[in-house]
C-alpha cells in the first residue's frame, strides 16, 4: 500500500470518526444543528440576567417571559431550570445585556505561544464561552490551521470549513472584509471564524501576494485591517493562535489589544515560553507596530495538586521572573475538560447528565470562570475605561 492510499486512508476514517461522535451526541454532524441542553436554575438565570429572582417571577406572571418548563416530580411540577437561549431572551425584555461603552472599540485577545499542549486553544475557547455566558458578544478568531477551536463548536476542519471559509481570501487580498467568514455558533452572542489545514498557505503566499501588489496593506497589519472591518458588531473578539511563529503569530500580535501567553507550570514549558518571548523580540524588532502596543500577560497552567509536583516551585519561577505579567489566578489539571472533549462539550455546555460528578464539574468550572473575571477585569474593562 502506498503512503498517498495510506494517508487517505487516515483521513477518511478520521473524517468518519468524528461524524459519528458528533451523531451520537448532537443526533447529528451538521454544527447548526447543535444546541446547549445545559439548564440554569433560577439563581443562576437571574444572576446572569442581571435581575432578581422575583423579577423573574413577575415577568412570568405577567406574560412578559414565557412560563417556565417544568417537569414532574411526582405529583408536582417543578420547574425545568432555564436554558441559555431563555436566559438570552431575559437580557432582552429587561434591557440587562453588557456590552462595550458608546465610542469604544471592541477588545481584542490573542492568545498566543509558540508550543503546544499549554492550552492555548482551551484558554481560548473557555473565556470566549464564559464571556457569552454573561451576555457579551463574543467572536473567536481560529488563526490555528489544526482548527481545534473551530472543531469545539462543531466545524470540523476539511469536512466542514474550506479555505474559503477562513481568514485566508482576505489575508491574500482577495476579499475586502472578513464578513464571508462569520458562522454562528449554538451559543446565543457567539460566532466563530474557522480554520482548516489550507490555513497554512499564509505562510507561503502573503508576501508574494503583497510584493506582487495583489494587498495593499502591510503584510503584518491584515488581520487588524480585517477585524476592524466586522468589530462594529462585537464586544470582545479572541484569538487563537498557531503554536508557531510565522506571519500568522505575527499578524495576531499587532491586531491585539492585549496577548496572553499561556504558560504550563513545567520547566521546559517555561523555557518554552522564554523562547517564544526572545524570539518574537526579534521579529517584531523589524516591525511598526503602527502605533499598537499591546499588554502582554502570562497565565500559568497545568498547574498540578499532585504530591511530588514540580509545580508549586515552577509557579514560584515563573512570577519571580515576570512579576505583575502574571495573571493572579492559574489553571490547574482536570479531567473533566478532557471528558467533555469526548463529548464535544466544554464544561460550560454540559448538562447535569453528562458530568462525571457534580463535584468534578463544579471543580472545573471555578478553575476557568476565575481566570475569565481577571482577565475581564483586569484587561478588558480597563480598556473600556471601567
Amino acid at each position: 500500500m502506498s503512503l498517498k492510499t495510506t494517508l487517505n486512508r487516515c483521513i477518511k476514517i478520521g473524517n468518519s470518526m468524528t461524524i459519528q461522535i458528533a451523531e451520537k451526541q448532537f443526533q447529528s454532524a451538521d454544527p447548526y444543528s447543535r444546541t446547549i441542553t445545559r439548564r440554569f436554575g433560577i439563581k443562576e438565570a437571574a444572576d446572569l440576567a442581571g435581575v432578581s429572582e422575583p423579577t423573574i417571577r413577575a415577568a412570568e406572571e405577567a406574560g412578559k417571559l414565557p412560563k417556565p418548563d417544568t417537569i414532574k416530580a411526582g405529583s408536582i411540577d417543578r420547574r425545568k431550570g432555564y436554558t441559555i437561549y431563555q436566559i438570552d431572551n431575559m437580557r432582552e425584555v429587561f434591557g440587562t445585556r453588557p456590552t462595550r461603552p458608546n465610542g469604544k472599540a471592541p477588545v481584542v485577545l490573542s492568545i498566543a505561544v509558540n508550543k503546544g499542549g499549554s492550552y492555548k486553544t482551551s484558554t481560548s475557547v473557555h473565556i470566549a464561552q464564559s464571556y457569552a455566558l454573561k451576555g457579551y458578544r463574543v467572536l473567536i478568531i481560529d488563526m490555528d490551521p489544526q482548527g481545534t477551536a473551530s472543531l469545539y463548536h462543531g466545524f470540523v476542519p476539511e469536512l466542514h470549513i474550506s479555505g474559503n471559509d477562513t481568514v485566508l481570501p482576505f489575508m491574500l487580498g482577495e476579499r475586502d472584509n472578513l464578513a464571508y467568514a462569520i458562522k454562528n455558533t449554538c451559543w446565543p452572542q457567539l460566532d466563530i471564524i474557522p480554520s482548516c489545514l489550507e490555513l497554512h498557505r499564509i505562510e507561503s503566499e502573503v508576501y508574494l501576494n503583497h510584493d506582487a501588489g495583489k494587498i495593499k496593506i502591510e503584510p503584518h497589519l491584515l488581520l487588524r485591517a480585517g477585524i476592524e472591518t466586522i468589530w462594529n458588531d462585537y464586544d470582545i473578539i479572541i484569538i487563537d493562535s498557531a503554536p508557531t511563529l510565522g506571519v500568522g503569530t505575527v499578524n495576531l500580535v499587532c491586531a491585539a489589544d492585549a496577548i496572553i501567553v499561556p504558560t504550563p507550570a513545567e520547566l521546559y514549558d517555561y523555557v518554552s515560553a522564554y523562547q517564544f518571548f526572545t524570539m518574537l523580540n526579534d521579529v517584531m524588532s523589524h516591525i511598526d507596530l503602527g502605533g499598537f502596543e499591546p499588554d502582554v500577560r502570562v497565565l500559568v497552567t497545568k498547574y498540578s495538586n499532585s504530591i511530588g509536583s514540580q509545580s508549586e516551585w515552577m509557579l514560584e519561577q515563573i512570577r519571580a521572573s515576570w512579576g505583575d505579567m502574571v495573571l493572579n489566578e492559574i489553571v490547574r489539571t482536570t479531567d473533566e475538560v478532557g471528558k467533555g472533549q469526548v463529548r464535544m462539550r466544554t464544561i460550560f455546555e454540559q448538562p447535569a447528565s453528562q458530568r462525571s460528578t457534580s463535584s468534578a464539574w463544579k471543580n472545573a468550572v471555578s478553575i476557568w470562570e476565575p481566570v475569565a473575571n481577571e482577565i475581564l477585569n483586569k484587561i478588558i474593562l480597563k480598556q473600556w475605561g471601567l
